[in-house]
């Protein structure tokens, strides 16, 4: 019974990083802007996760002390501006540049660590930080411009900033851990969307008035399917994998994604970026690995 269990979450993680690697193309295939794509996907997937609980019989558990819901809330507003961003990245350059600036976000943290969290910045974290930071220069075509079609430094820099929301993310999240992680995710998922919903009115934003049958269809499947569904797939595996197993499969979000940009956009990457790529998702994953194996 264990071991099926065990397999079953498996596969469940697995659909949900095959999931989330192909984001990046359905929100290049969607002529909305950043902003309102985003916006969309959080208040729908929040509807969507919302239902589900309340069908299940279960309510949400907000947290009573106000300093927790203050911290709840400023986490779902860099949820928020980290999608805003990205999603911009993914269309000022290659969907797998996109990806590789966005998977620093790791890095951001061990960076922060010693000043935010108050730990050690030990000798193996700092020689992951500075190959995860050769790596980011590597891929981001400062070293031999015009080499890749796609490659933006404006894209690249969307990317990072993407990545420091996320990274704030991270960092809040550790100090809610006392939060039920479907409340904690519908509350974030809330506020993300309702975070851009003044840009849009202040912008006028006619996006989804204008949307055919098939971007329609898009939008459905980023609010339902890339948000409700990969989250649902998520949730299930929690509690029945190790960390580690956690974090090494968490990698087949950017292997897809990459795969996604070469073999389905045809976007190129040089054999310098695609040392880059080894640099920054092999750095990371060691120091999450160490990280578990240390706790």
């Amino acid at each position: 019974m264990h071991e099926r269990d065990e397999r079953k979450a498996t596969l469940s993680l697995v659909a949900a990083e095959v999931i989330f690697g192909t984001l990046g193309l359905f929100v290049r295939l969607i002529p909305l802007s950043s902003a309102a794509l985003a916006a969309s996907r959080g208040i729908v997937g929040a509807l969507f996760l919302f239902i589900l609980v309340r069908l299940r019989g279960h309510g949400l558990a907000l947290p009573e002390s106000p300093r927790t819901r203050a911290v709840l809330i400023a986490s779902g507003i860099c949820i928020g501006l980290n999608w805003a961003l990205l999603f911009e990245a993914y269309r000022l350059t290659t969907l797998a540049t996109a990806e590789l600036a966005y998977e620093m976000a790791p890095v951001m943290v061990i960076a922060a660590s010693p000043f935010v969290l108050r730990e050690r910045l030990t000798c193996t974290r700092l020689v992951c930080l500075v190959l995860a930071l050769v790596g980011i220069v590597f891929v981001s075509g400062v070293l031999e411009p015009g080499a890749t079609v796609g490659v933006t430094l404006a894209g690249v820099g969307f990317g990072l900033a993407a990545a420091t929301f996320y990274a704030a993310v991270m960092i809040l999240n550790q100090f809610l851990g006392e939060v039920e992680p479907y409340t904690l995710t519908i509350v974030q998922l809330g506020v993300a969307g309702i975070t851009l919903v003044p840009q849009l009115l202040v912008t006028g934003d006619p996006g989804w008035l204008v949307l055919d049958g098939r971007s329609a269809i898009l939008l459905v499947s980023v609010c339902l399917v890339h948000t409700g569904l990969a989250f649902v797939f998520w949730f299930s595996s929690l509690g029945q994998l190790s960390a580690q197993k956690v974090a090494i499969f968490g990698y087949i979000d950017p292997a897809v994604a990459l795969l996604t940009s070469a073999l389905i956009l045809h976007e190129g990457m040089t054999p310098l970026a695609m040392v880059g790529a080894v640099l920054i998702l092999g750095s990371t994953l060691a120091s999450e690995l160490l990280e578990q194996r240390a706790k």
